[in-house]
């Protein structure tokens, strides 16, 4: 068997048990991981994903230490995903305040494309591409996945759905910050809804009290009931807030139990998505 640290990071958070869970495996480029076993750790780990990065760039002893590109692949408990904002978030700060890494842009290989991380002023910065999402035609299948959420369907609510990621957002005007915390979702009774529509994740959205907008993040259907603070959701949210505030540079909240505040920047391609991290737990795992 043979011996890998594991890390376990909160990210979108300032302090420990706040923001999102992610589990951090650096994997040396001579002992790469099989995919089942990649799937297997993450289900055991059972936390929104776990990550496993690998140096490209730099090869040999010192290579997490030299290296400022990567490869970096993300696992819910269930399934591979194509892009993940918070475990990306907590890979960087693992090599940045783990590994020893002194690089200021770190560059990451991905199934969503490249992805670059800078360090910055409030922590780490992200780069991603936008998703922009477009209004759907209301159906049967729209309405469910809206009442499965707020527990009812309006036909005042507004629901975009985003080409790439699949992401459905649903936003009621008349709901505060308040309201979209205080939601209490049955969206696993909407699943062959969801998958009729090929959704991904369902986000619930507002207008914010002292943020610009909050949002909670539901994805049963990648084995996530809930998301805490989810870095890719704003890559759709980003967008569909810029119309309807009229501006480029955000402060969200996402507002579920645990909670996570991420800084947005947008522009025509891409967001711009600054956050901190805290470790919670290092140790190793032998597989």
């Amino acid at each position: 068997m043979t011996k890998y640290q594991i890390f376990t990071v909160d990210a979108f958070a300032s302090e420990p048990f706040t923001g999102n869970q992610a589990g951090i495996v650096p994997v040396p480029s001579w002992q790469p991981i099989p995919d089942e076993t990649m799937h297997k750790l993450a289900a055991e780990m059972n936390i929104s994903e776990t990550a496993y990065l690998t140096p490209v760039d730099h090869l040999g002893e010192q290579e997490f230490q030299q290296a400022s590109r990567f490869t970096l692949r993300w696992f819910t408990p269930t399934v591979e995903v194509r892009l993940c904002g918070h475990a990306t978030l907590a890979a960087a700060h693992i090599l940045a305040h783990e590994l020893g890494n002194h690089n200021e842009e770190f560059r990451f290989d991905t199934l969503g494309g490249v992805l670059v991380v800078r360090k910055s002023a409030e922590g780490l910065e992200m780069t991603f591409p936008l998703d922009i999402p477009a209004p759907v035609s209301t159906n049967d299948n729209f309405e469910l996945l809206a009442k499965s959420v707020f527990g009812y369907y309006s036909d005042s609510m507004e629901m975009e759905l985003s080409p790439g990621l699949r992401y459905l957002v649903i936003h009621d005007p008349h709901k505060s910050a308040q309201d979209i915390a205080a939601l209490q979702p049955r969206v696993s009774e909407a699943l062959e809804a969801g998958r009729r529509e090929r959704v991904e994740i369902v986000i619930a959205t507002g207008r914010g009290e002292q943020e610009d907008f909050v949002s909670r993040v539901f994805g049963p259907w990648c084995g996530i009931t809930e998301d805490p603070a989810t870095g890719s959701a704003h890559t759709v949210l980003a967008p569909f807030w810029s119309k309807r505030l009229q501006k480029s540079q955000f402060v969200a909240k996402q507002c579920s139990k645990r909670g996570g505040v991420l800084s947005l920047q947008l522009d025509k391609e891409h967001v711009r998505i600054s956050g901190s991290a805290v470790v919670v737990v290092k140790g190793s795992v032998e597989l």
